[in-house]
């Protein structure tokens, strides 16, 4: 009989590296023999967020309205949602029991700053007999005050199986913890080419795809297309006055056309963990520029790999390439580690 599988996570979030590691997570419990749905949890802090994101855009002539209808249509079109949707734990617990396992991430729901604090759903506090189970959850953060460890530590005991998605959590969780890889990076470059959408660009270009205002990441974008005679290709919230002319702000498109703008690019400069993600999935050559704050999965996921050297802080003079041959490997090895991690939760 067939086993049935719900991921409760932030699926509707609004923003790429949320939708697309939904929809990988999904695909591999799939593939794993599992009858998988995504429990349609309408988390407060989630909402909340969605909505600071509308009026930041609507304020910024940006169009909020069609930035919310991309990712509606896609959870519609991509996602198995479950039957009816949920805003309390009361009204889950009532329904948990239709589940044989359920899995708890990835992404930042253990991270009280974005989920309206502690989300006790998010950590499994109800009674249900499915097998309750974290894959790469994350906190977000590179440190915890003491009060945030001591309550994770008491929370993740509801669990049959934590794993996380960073290095930087393991000393900081009691018990028997692994280090996993976003569901992302289960799923190939040639899987996400299923479902890639299409590009606008009619020549090869550079893509940048960043999420913190900073003027070094577009800098260093623009001086490799001169230097390619190439134009740049912006995925980004913020209005840009550099480069007129020679970048193209693609404005709020959708997750599948994320893919394919990452499958066409020339080279990639990104301060997202997702945008290194995909860069490298997609075997591009490219550079990250670390953020402000929350570095540890970026920094964590390229010293696995051995690829440290793309983090700049300033424009490089000359492109490098990226011996994939070398990465592929390591890559290989973090995927098989992490699926043996899924089927021995599902044993």
């Amino acid at each position: 009989m067939t086993k049935r599988a719900g991921i409760i996570t932030f699926h509707n979030a609004e923003n790429y590296g949320a939708a697309l590691q939904t929809y990988a997570l999904m695909k591999t419990l799939q593939g794993l023999g599992c009858d998988t749905e995504v429990v349609d949890y309408r988390n407060r802090g989630v909402f909340k967020r969605n909505l600071i994101k509308s009026l930041y855009y609507a304020l910024t002539f940006q169009t909020p309205l069609k930035n919310i209808r991309i990712y509606r249509q896609f959870q519609r079109h991509y996602l198995q949602l479950s039957p009816r949707p949920y805003h309390t734990l009361a009204e889950f617990a009532a329904d948990a029991g239709r589940y044989d396992y359920l899995f708890f991430g990835s992404d930042q729901i253990w991270n009280p700053d974005l989920s309206n604090g502690f989300d006790p759903l998010y950590f499994g506090q109800f009674s249900t007999p499915a097998k309750k189970i974290a894959y790469a959850a994350s906190v977000g953060k590179d440190q915890l005050t003491s009060e945030e460890r001591q309550t994770i530590n008491r929370l993740i005991q509801n669990f049959d199986a934590v794993s996380v998605r960073e290095e930087t959590l393991l000393p900081l969780l009691d018990g028997e913890v692994e280090c996993v890889v976003d569901p992302c990076m289960l799923l190939a470059g040639e899987a996400w080419d299923h479902i890639a959408g299409e590009t606008k660009m009619d020549s090869e270009y550079i893509l940048v795809y960043q999420l913190f205002p900073n003027k070094t990441l577009l800098q260093a974008a623009l001086q490799f297309a001169r230097d390619q005679n190439m134009r740049v290709a912006l995925i980004s919230p913020y209005p840009t006055f550099q480069g007129r002319g020679q970048v193209v702000k693609l404005g709020r498109i959708s997750p599948t056309d994320f893919l394919a703008y990452y499958r066409h690019a020339h080279l990639v400069l990104s301060d997202s963990f997702h945008g290194t993600l995909f860069s490298i999935l997609f075997h591009k050559p490219f550079y990250t520029l670390l953020p402000a704050a929350k570095t540890g999965r970026i920094t964590s996921l390229l010293e696995k790999l051995n690829l440290s050297d793309r983090i700049i802080d300033q424009p490089v003079a000359e492109l490098q390439p990226v011996d994939y041959s070398r990465v592929e490997p390591l890559l290989q090895a973090e995927i098989q580690r992490s699926l043996d991690y899924i089927r021995r939760s599902l044993a």
